[in-house]
This record gives structure tokens, sequence and C-alpha cells, in this order.
């Protein structure tokens, strides 16, 4: 607007107002006459209204109450804003005036319960316009309390009095605070003038003896200093009285990923003590609880049991050790973790657990998980002692049985294992032409009972897996040229062949991308990737058969066919015959199959393969269930007897004759077993859940394996191990829609929020298979059903609506957190790359922030919400979500289930993330929140909102000021 027409209205108004005093208008003629100068609809702010008439109104020492009511009905009547007295009362700076400002204390006391915003010019000024106003009011004060008792005491009194009153009315009004802290934020300078002036007034108060401060000043004072958001508008989450989620998820991730280094894990448990508000006691606490819930669960299998025991008694202290230097608090004289030692306050609570525990593995695993977090300073000795002797007085009445796994004490088992570990890598990592023999021994010797089993499960928790399979993978490159020279003994060849094993083994177990490099040239690694299985996936039996040369293949059936066949008659070398086998049992197969031979010659060929080589069985084996899975169901019954023929146990005869082939035959039978369930899974009850596999092949429809698990976790309460691995093979199998859509059936099926609780629960844990692909699922395909599927909408009542809320949102969460996890994992893994010295490619800013900082403060400067940015498909995934919100949010206040939904959704998302929150509801169109604010505006308070957006940008503090005045007209409109 052009300034001279300001101007020229400013004078009018002017005139006006002197005018109406000389004439002594009432306050209704002074609407009608305004009128002529402003027309209906233009705010007085434009021309300084409330600025020309305070001005006119404390012309003398006292305030002229006539032309004060002129305000009060412009006010009243829209024609100014509050925003707009306010600032101008903060101008008034004649404090020598004691009637004056009384009187402006006054005229503020009456309206300051109704301030609120009218307009949208209104909103951005009027949280400036109540932080002036506190600092005017303390100005008062301050000045009131300097004069005093020098002036007129009781004048004074009455104006600190009244100062107090306003100052405590605007602390105790959620909105007036909100705004307050909105002005905080905006200016940081001004807001540091108010702290200032309250110290002062704090400073003059305990000099003043003779000064007797209103009783509520000290606490007024106190709030204004601390505008915390957490202070002023706390969102009082209450913690779960049960928690299911973190034995699941710790169940779900030793199956799908056991050597996933500290920072990974202490991520994932991190986020979920942020999600589930839970101290830091209780996490830890609930930690070592699902880990003892698992090794119970284990105790029937030695492989398993090793696994979880090294889990449990190696790697959790040092998770604990890991987590506690992140963020854990020490005792004064810094000597323990207090929220360790709480944590095994809190564990020794769960005595049923704790007994059967210590039964089963004959130890007092307390004190076994006790004694490694002494060494690491994380508890002190004297805590040992304590609860060593708090548990050994329970442990003396069980009777400690013998573990049917692993034998003797298992923590000790464990523990004895380590150094042998290290012993191994190290005679590996040495010269072969020197250790050849003794490491011969050596791995026939762990190969027999279950020490292989925990070897590897050591490896495994302690990331050193890797390392041990490609030094194992050099010492069979090495045992290969050695068996291949001329003459070379047959022990040399035994050599190979348990190092061929081995490995075998390993890989079947862990998956080749976990312990083998992508482009490996070895002949192990080659012969994985063109011959083996992977995951239940067969490689095509005449692709395997495209490595077999002919002529090789020929003299190997001439030799095999002689009764005295031997290696030292042929020139094949041991890897011509690990590839050439496939063509010779190929051949042995179809000959049989025309009746060319006999069975008695197939038994007598088979039996001599393993004999001399038990990896020939392993590799024929391939071939033989690589056919059988493309071959019509009436052909299969020759190729399985072959089969089974190399699982016939060995004889006495074969034990005597040939060295150490007790240990091959068994490490063989097991790894051709393990084929042999992938093309031919045996058949099991329903009630039965399905031992550990690999494999993704079942007899059972997948929706009866999914009920089935189903019904064993409503029967027990909690995810078994052996459940875990059922729903990693239904997620390979299905795929993660119909994994996510079926879970949501079973979990909406339940009534009683308990049962809704532990579900939740479960099912996040059953998404860390693929979090993030199973979040994508579920914003993208399955959530949109309950959003616009008009039969499934239904479902959207409480508390089931509530429930799908909290899933959702705790799946965001959690790729989010996984995402992060990721990156700075995959930061870590160049940066500490011995071969080449690669700068870490994270910004800019990020690379000054962590500049000479540890591995764990590079997670947690990543993870500040500034500097998180989602990545895809999360992030599409998020706005398409988002999108759906703004359609269905409820247009002019009208309230449907989706608008239930959606609120709940974003009150999980402030109440579980914290500084996460901002990062997930960055792409939210603001629009949504007042559509919401109109439909439920009971439902919303003031600590929502401020945390909905950002307010450390300009777009977020305007939003949020434009709710928290919807909100604010809402509840002031009468009923």
């Amino acid at each position: 607007m052009d300034p001279s027409k300001i101007t020229s209205k400013s004078s009018s108004l002017k005139a006006l107002i002197l005018k109406a005093w000389r004439e002594r208008w009432t306050d209704i003629q002074w609407g009608i006459n305004i009128k002529t100068i402003l027309p209906r609809g233009v705010s007085g702010d434009l021309y300084n209204l409330a600025d020309c008439i305070l001005q006119q109104a404390m012309v003398g020492c006292g305030a002229n109450q006539l032309v004060i009511s002129y305000l009060k009905h412009s006010l009243a009547s829209h024609l100014v804003s509050y925003a707009a007295v306010l600032q101008r009362i903060a101008k008034f700076d004649a404090f020598h005036k004691p009637h004056c400002i009384l009187s402006l204390l006054e005229f503020l006391e009456s309206f300051l319960d109704s301030i609120t915003c009218r307009s949208k010019m209104e909103e951005e000024i009027l949280a400036f316009a109540v932080s002036s106003i506190i600092l005017w009011l303390l100005q008062v004060y301050h000045y009131s309390l300097s004069k005093y008792p020098a002036t007129n005491p009781i004048q004074s009194q009455e104006l600190l009095e009244k100062s107090t009153s306003l100052l405590n009315s605007i602390v105790s009004s959620d909105f007036l605070l909100a705004m307050f802290y909105l002005a905080k934020q905006h200016d940081p300078d001004e807001y540091n003038e108010v702290t200032k002036k309250c110290q002062e007034i704090t400073a003059f108060m305990m000099m003043n003896t003779q000064f007797k401060a209103p009783v509520t000043i000290h606490d007024t004072l106190q709030k204004i200093c601390s505008m915390d958001i957490d202070k002023i508008a706390p969102l009082n989450n209450k913690p779960e009285t049960v928690t299911h989620c973190l034995q699941a998820i710790i169940a779900v991730t030793v199956l799908a990923n056991p050597s996933a280094d500290m920072q990974q894990l202490s991520s994932q448990l991190i986020m979920l003590q942020r999600v589930k508000s839970y101290p830091l006691s209780r996490l830890y606490s609930e930690v070592i609880r699902g880990c003892f819930i698992c090794l119970n669960d284990a105790s029937k299998d030695a492989s398993k049991q090793a696994l979880w025991a090294a889990f449990t008694f190696l790697k959790l202290p040092q998770l604990i050790t890991y987590i506690h230097n992140m963020c854990g608090t020490v005792n004064k004289d810094g000597e323990y973790s207090v929220e360790v030692v709480e944590a095994f306050e809190k564990l020794l609570q769960s005595t049923p657990l704790l007994d059967v525990v210590d039964a089963k593995n004959s130890c007092n695993s307390v004190v076994s998980l006790v004694e490694p977090l002494v060494k690491l300073n994380v508890v002190s000795e004297s805590h040992l002692s304590y609860f060593k002797q708090k548990r050994e007085s329970k442990d003396v009445k069980l009777q400690k049985l013998e573990p049917s796994g692993l034998q003797g004490s298992v923590p000790s088992f464990i523990t004895r294992a380590e150094p042998t570990l290290a012993g191994i890598l190290k005679t590996m990592g040495g010269d072969s032409h020197k250790t050849q023999e003794s490491l011969y021994a050596m791995l026939c010797q762990i190969v027999g009972g279950t020490t292989l089993d925990t070897i590897l499960a050591v490896a495994t928790v302690e990331g050193k897996l890797k390392l041990f399979v490609s030094r194992l993978i050099k010492f069979n490159e090495f045992a290969l040229l050695a068996a291949s020279e001329k003459g070379a003994s047959q022990s040399k060849v035994y050599i190979f062949d348990i190092s061929f094993l081995i490995l075998c083994s390993i890989v079947q177990d862990y998956g080749a991308e976990a312990v083998l490099d992508e482009n490996g040239d070895s002949f192990f690694e080659q012969w994985v990737r063109e011959c083996m299985a992977h995951k239940g996936a067969h490689k095509s039996p005449d692709q395997i058969l495209q490595k077999c040369d002919l002529q090789l293949v020929d003299i190997f059936i001439h030799h095999l066919s002689a009764p005295d066949f031997d290696f030292k008659n042929t020139n094949l070398k041991p890897h011509d015959l690990c590839v050439n086998v496939s063509g010779v049992v190929k051949e042995i197969l179809f000959a049989w199959e025309q009746g060319s031979i006999t069975a008695a010659d197939v038994k007598r060929m088979l039996d001599s393969l393993r004999q001399k080589m038990a990896s020939l069985a392993v590799c024929a084996s391939v071939w033989l269930c690589s056919y059988i899975n493309v071959v019509h169901q009436d052909a299969f019954l020759k190729p399985l007897n072959m089969v089974q023929q190399f699982l016939t146990p060995p004889t006495d005869v074969e034990m005597a004759q040939i060295d150490n082939f007790k240990e091959r035959a068994v490490l063989m039978c097991q790894i051709i077993r393990k084929m042999q369930f992938d093309i031919q899974p045996p058949s099991i009850p329903k009630c039965k859940i399905m031992p550990f596999s690999h494999s993704i092949i079942s007899r059972q429809p997948i929706l009866e394996q999914l009920q089935t698990v189903w019904e064993d976790i409503k029967t027990r309460g909690y995810l078994h191990i052996d459940a875990t691995a059922i729903v990693e093979s239904l997620l390979n199998t299905a795929g993660p829609v119909w994994f996510v859509t079926n879970l949501l059936k079973e979990t909406l099926k339940f009534r009683y929020q308990d049962d809704l609780d532990r579900s939740v629960d479960i099912v996040l844990a059953m998404f860390y298979f693929d979090i993030e692909k199973c979040t994508e699922a579920l914003l993208l395909h399955v959530l949109p059903q309950y959003l616009y599927n008009a039969k499934l909408c239904e479902e959207l009542v409480e508390p089931q609506s509530a429930v799908l809320a909290k899933l959702t949102v705790y799946s965001v969460y959690a790729a989010l957190e996984n995402c992060i996890s990721n990156r700075v994992h995959t930061s870590r893994k160049r940066r500490h790359d011995d071969s080449e010295d690669i700068e870490m490619s994270a910004s800019s800013k990020l690379r000054r922030l962590n500049d000479n900082s540890s591995d764990s403060s590079l997670y947690y400067a990543q993870g500040q919400s500034s500097s998180i940015i989602i990545k895809e498909p999360l992030n599409s995934a998020l706005e398409m979500l988002y999108k759906s919100f703004s359609q269905l949010a409820g247009k002019n206040g009208e309230v449907t289930p989706q608008t239930q939904f959606i609120f709940e959704f974003l009150v999980y998302v402030v109440q579980c993330g914290q500084e996460r929150g901002q990062v997930v509801l960055q792409k939210m169109p603001s629009e949504i929140v007042s559509t919401l604010i109109k439909a439920l505006p009971d439902n919303f308070n003031i600590g929502l909102i401020l945390r909905l957006y950002d307010l450390s940008s300009p777009y977020g503090r305007k939003d949020t000021a434009r709710d928290l005045c919807l909100l604010r007209n809402m509840r002031l409109r009468p009923e």
C-alpha cells in the first residue's frame, strides 16, 4: 500500500481519537464513527490504530480510561489484533509513570485469557508479541523492585504483584507458552535477553532482604528460563509393563545375520529403546533375558546351542559395553555402569528362567555373563561377588543336567573354543608346507563331536568367520596342489578332502554371499558358483555337465569299474575328479536305468567314490539332486537311491583301513542330508514346528505354515527360535507383500490389548528379516488396502486401528535406522580397508563433524536429524502414504475411521521418534494437520503440535503457529 495513504489514514485516526475524547464518546459511538475511516473488513493494524490509541491514552501521569475503552472496543470488534496490542504495550517504557503502568497491567489482565489470532498475518507476529510482553513484564517487575521501598511501597508492591500474576498466567497458559517457545526458536537473542532479565531479578531479590517476593515468582522465573519442549509440553509416555519385541528381534537377528557388527546391533537396540521409551537398564535386562530364552530353546541341538552360547557369553558382554560407552552413565567414582547393575538386579527377579538356563547349561548363567563385564570394566568385582552369592544360594538346590548338546559347562566350553579358534587361524596363516600335517590332525579332531560347531559359532559372533573361510580356502588350494603332484601320498588327498568338506558345510549353513568373496578365483569358490545349490535354487544339471571333459569321464569310469580302483593308477588330479564326477554318476545312473549294470554294481562304485574321497560323494550328490529337481516324479527313485547310498553308515572295515574316514563321513553325510531335504522335505504334522533348515521347501502350504507358527506363538507367548527359520523361508518363498498382508490379518484377529501389543512386537521382529522390503510392502501395498477398501476399512476400529498405526510407525523407524546403520557400516568398511585408503563418501558437513572421531561417534553424528536423508524406496513410500492421508484426512470436519487412523499415526510418530520424528514427517503436507484439528480438536494438544514440524525452519514455525492458533480458536468457540 502507498505510504502516503497510510500516513493520511493514521492522521485521520488520530484526529478521530481526539474528537472522541473531547466529545466524550461512549465506546459504542466510537465503534460507529470509526467505520467512516476504516471500511468493513479492513484491519486497523495496517494504520497502527492500537499505537495511535495508546499514545493518546498515556499522555498524562495516569492513563485515560475513556481512550483505553476505545481500544477495548476495537479489540472486541476485531478492528485491531491481539498481537498488535501486545506489541504496543511492550513498547511503553515510561516506567516512572506507575499509574499508567498499572492501567496497562489491568488492561492486559482483562484480555489475557482471550488472546488468539484471527488472520494469517497475525499468526506470524503473535509469537514475537508474546515474547515482547514477557520481557516488558519482567522490566516492569525489575524497575518496581529497584525502587522498592524508596518510593511509594504500597504502589510498588501492587505493581510487583500484578506483573507476577500476569507472568504466572502466561506461563500457565499452554497456548501462550507454546507461542513463547516459537519466538525462542526464531530469535534466540531476544530469549537470551529475557533469561538475562530473569537472572537480574533473582540476584536483586536475594540482595534486597527487606523485600518479600510474591510466592509464585521463583517458579515462574524458573519456567521462563527453562523453555525446553519436554518441560513445557511433556508427552508423558508410559513404558510398556511387558515387552515381547527384544527377544523376538534377537532371535531373528542371530538367525539372519549372526556376525552383525556392534554398531549395527547397537543401532537396532537403541532404536527400540527410543520407540518403547525404555530406560537403558531395562533395555539391557530385556536383551539378556531374550538371549537366555533363546539359549534355553537351543539346548537340544548342539550347533544351535553353540551359536547361542557364543552370542550370549561372548558377544553380549561386548555389545553391552559398546552401548554403555556410547550413552551409559557411571557411578560417582566411575567404577561401574549404573544401568548394567540395575539390569542384573531386574534379571534376578526372573528366577524360573535363570533356574532352567542354569540347569540345562550346567552353569551359573548370571555369573558367566558378569565375569566378562568385570574384565571390560563395566561392573566391579564387588558386584560379581554379590550376584554370585545371590544366585549360588538358589543354584545349590538345582539338579544340574548334563547338556544334551555341548558336554560340560556350556560357557566354559565356549570360552575354551576362543583360543582354539585363534590357534587354527594362526596355523592356517603360517607356512602351509610346515603346518599341513598338524593342521590336518587339528581339522580331523575338531570335526569329530561338537567342536567344529562351537568354533564356527565363536568365529561367527566375533566376525572372524570370513577370515576363517578365506584362510581355509588358501589351505585347500595348497592341499590341491600338493595332492596333484606326481606320486603324492593318499594323506595329501585326505587333507584336500577334509578342508573341502568343512568349506562345503560352512557355505551350506551360512550362505555363499556371507562367507565367500564375490569374484574369488579358487577352485572351491568356482565350484560353488557353478555347481552348488543356493537358497534352494539348484543349478541346471546340464549346466553342471558342461564342465565335464568326456575323455576324463571315460577314464574315470574305466578305473572306477575296476575292483582295484586307486588314484595312483590314474593321472587324474583331485579337482579333475570333483569336476568330472557328475558326468560319471550320470553314466552310472543311465546305465542302471537301461539295465546294463546291477544295483550291486552301482553300490560298489558309489562306495568306491566315497572311500577314495568323501568330497566326491558330495560333488556327485550335487548333480543328482539337481537332476531329481527337474526330472519327472516317476524317474527320481533311482537317483534318490544313489544319494541314499552315500548316506549309509561307514562299515568297520572302512573305518579301520581308511585314515580319519569316520570324521570325513560324518561331515559328508550332514552335507548330503541337507541337499536331500531340499528336494524331498519330510512330511510333518500340522501341530509341529519344523526343525531348522536353510531350505525354503516344505510339503505344507505356505499359509498353513504361517498359521502353525502363529498358533505356536499364541501358545508359548513368544517367538521360538525354530519358528524363525520357517518365518524366513516364508518371506523368501512368498515375498514381502504376501508376508506382510497375512501377518497383519493374523494380528488384527486379536481383540484384547495385551494380545495385540504382543502381536505387534513379534510381527515387527519378523519384519527384521528384510525390514526395508517389508516396510515398503506395508506402506505401498497393504496399508492402502485398509484405507481405501470398504471391506477392510471395517477393521479400522479401536483398538485395532491404533495397533496398525503403531506397527506402521515402528516399521518406518526400523527401516530408517537400518538405512542409516548400513550407510555408516559401508563407510566404515571402506574407511578401514587395508588395501586402499579411500576417503569416506559422506557429505562435507558430516566429514567436518566427524574428524578425529570414533566409529560410534560417526554413527551418532550421522544420526542427527538435520543430517539424515531418507533413502529410496522408503522416501517414495512415505510420500505416497502422505498423499493418501491428504485425500482421506476428513474434509470439513468429517470424522471417519481413516481420520482416526491418521491421527494415531501422527501421535505414534511423535511419541516414538523423538529427534527422528522430524525426519519422518518432513514430506508430510502441512494441511493434513489443520484438517485433523478441525475434525478432532479434543484429541490434539500443544505438545503434539509443537513436535509435528521442524521448528528450526521458518516454514515449520509458520505452520506450527497456524495450527496452534487454529486449535486455540476451536477451544475458545462457544459450545
